[in-house]
């Protein structure tokens, strides 16, 4: 199970999606897909590759193609409209932005020139609903005035191809990192291990993963731990102690404990609510 690269399954006359969510959490993942949010109400902590942001209401975010993004709802509530498009609908690349980059993935609420972005949003929602004759057009359009306008009145810098394949590199290399963690997750990993597979001193390990990702290796490595074992919880009938021992815990205790931290409940919870 692939928890970091999200692979969408897009209708092919209109490879778009957009709904509205609440208290979103998500770990680190990317996907080839653009996505974009807009916080209706509440707050909710969002990571874009290196940096990450306190987004309130009227804030909104953009990922790129294949950026490393993240929510956080842990202690916050939040209200949020979520697109989630292929870039060929809005050009003919395969990634958007392509040829230039935005200064921050974050928006402000009071950013000038974007006042029509609920309207647009809420106009995307309306067509997607009644799905009337004409409405994947009428969609397509919304999308593009919405990436226009974001074009024109965010700040941007031109990318030299020096500059891309920079970007490009720093983001291979720690999805490489991510998906050694998902093949290896049940063996004995640590820092060391890991900075020995990839040739990387542990300190600019550590400091390169918690910039990129938003939180420790260790934590991190837990939690696609747990998130194995609840999928396991809810569709096997193994016990939790084998679950523990499979997903790479050394014993069912730090497992019950770890499981809490990360889930707000022990991992039994989970088991009787499958029974």
């Amino acid at each position: 199970m692939k928890t970091f690269y999200q692979n969408w399954k897009l209708d092919q006359e209109l490879p778009m999606v957009i709904h509205q969510s609440t208290d979103l959490s998500f770990y680190p993942h990317f996907h080839a897909e653009v996505e974009f949010v807009y916080v209706e109400s509440g707050s909710i902590l969002v990571g874009a590759n290196e940096d990450k942001r306190l987004l309130k209401q009227g804030d909104m975010a953009i990922f790129g193609s294949n950026d490393i993004h993240y929510f956080d709802s842990k202690d916050l509530a939040s209200n949020m409209i979520v697109v989630i498009f292929h870039p060929e609908l809005v050009g003919k690349s395969v990634s958007w932005p392509g040829d230039f980059r935005f200064e921050s993935p974050f928006i402000p609420a009071d950013q000038p020139g974007l006042q029509t972005v609920k309207a647009i949003l809420n106009r995307i929602l309306r067509e997607k609903k009644e799905a009337k004759p004409g409405h994947r057009l009428l969609i397509q359009a919304s999308l593009l005035e919405l990436c226009a306008i974001m074009q024109r009145h965010l700040p941007v810098h031109a990318l030299e191809r020096e500059s891309q394949e920079r970007i490009a590199t720093r983001k291979i290399r720690i999805q490489r990192i991510l998906s050694f963690i998902e093949e290896h997750y049940q063996e004995d990993l640590s820092v060391e291990a890991m900075c020995v597979q990839f040739g990387m001193e542990p300190s600019y390990f550590c400091r390169m993963f918690k910039k990129s990702i938003g939180m420790n290796f260790r934590t991190y490595l837990n939690t696609i731990r747990v998130l194995n074992a609840t999928r396991r919880l809810e569709i096997s009938d193994a016990s939790i102690t084998d679950i523990a021992l499979d997903c790479g815990f050394g014993s069912v205790r730090t497992f019950n404990r770890v499981y809490r931290e990360l889930q707000g409940c022990p991992p039994s919870e989970v088991r009787r609510r499958k029974n």
